[in-house]
């Protein structure tokens, strides 16, 4: 019996392989893609067919009715939403950058200590702090407005933040600085002319992620606002779609589309900040 080629079966492992790599591929995106076409075809069913049957790929009576509604509805909101979350961006940003440099390039008593209580504060279950932030939010005048968002997602962003950049600092040339210092740069100004471009990967990666913590957070948003303040989409969303005695499918799906887009729109355009952040 004649022995198969090593040139075969590497060619058939090679099929093989890519089979596999195909078939999962294949998966994943029917594992995606069903449920959101199941979304988008309910954003467009009419009331009749929508509690008549099961779920649909393609919209039974189909309506605009949802997509005009909630349209209207949400400018204010996705407003709210998005002051929220670029004040966000802005104060972890000043929280982080400083303080990820901090933890990577200079020494300072209890530095690893200190670092260790930052990622401590990422598992902390900060639900147990809601109670206590609102009464001391309101005693503080921070209650239903801006400033107080912007300061209660910080518990969420800001560690998290000094985490990625400090390991991001980390791994920039430390040879760099050093000769900006020797041609007469402070620390500070070899920071700000050297480190700070070298790290705006990094830095729009940290900015995108607090602008997502503050775009879907619901439970302190929902605790420090009212419906005459800054009420972002999420908690609108959820007020307006969740508090009768039956589900109302096709807003709630209309409007998730809608309040998912912006973040979509500012992946595209940080994506290869992403991919450099976190390949680095």
């Amino acid at each position: 019996m004649a022995a198969t080629s090593p040139t075969r079966n590497a060619d058939l492992g090679e099929t093989l392989n890519s089979l596999v790599k195909w078939a999962w591929l294949g998966f994943m995106v029917l594992l995606i893609g069903i449920p959101l076409l199941i979304v988008v075809s309910a954003s467009f069913t009419g009331k009749q067919a929508m509690f008549a049957g099961k779920p649909f790929l393609l919209p039974k009576d189909p309506t605009l009715e949802y997509w005009t509604e909630s349209i209207s509805g949400l400018v204010q909101p996705l407003l709210n939403s998005f002051l929220a979350s670029l004040g966000s961006v802005i104060l972890s940003l000043l929280i982080a950058v400083p303080g990820g440099y901090a933890f990577a390039r200079t020494e300072f008593r209890y530095k690893e200590w200190l670092f260790y209580l930052v990622i401590l504060a990422l598992l902390f279950p900060i639900i147990i702090l809601v109670m206590p932030i609102v009464d001391v939010f309101v005693g503080l005048g921070l209650f239903n407005n801006l400033p107080g968002l912007w300061i209660s997602y910080q518990l969420m962003a800001a560690p998290f933040a000094i985490w990625i950049l400090r390991d991001y600092f980390e791994g920039l040339p430390a040879n760099l600085e050093e000769a900006a210092q020797v041609y007469g740069c402070t620390q500070f100004t070899a920071f700000r002319r050297v480190m700070l471009p070298l790290s705006l990967p990094g830095v729009v990666a940290v900015g995108f992620i607090s602008f997502m913590i503050a775009w879907n957070e619901f439970l302190y948003t929902n605790m420090l606002t009212t419906g005459q303040g800054p009420r972002t989409a999420v908690v609108h969303l959820f007020v307006q779609t969740m508090g009768g005695e039956r589900v109302l499918w096709g807003w709630l799906m209309t409007q998730a589309i809608i309040i998912g887009i912006p973040p979509a729109i500012l992946y595209i355009f940080a994506r290869r900040y992403l991919s450099n952040a976190f390949a680095f």
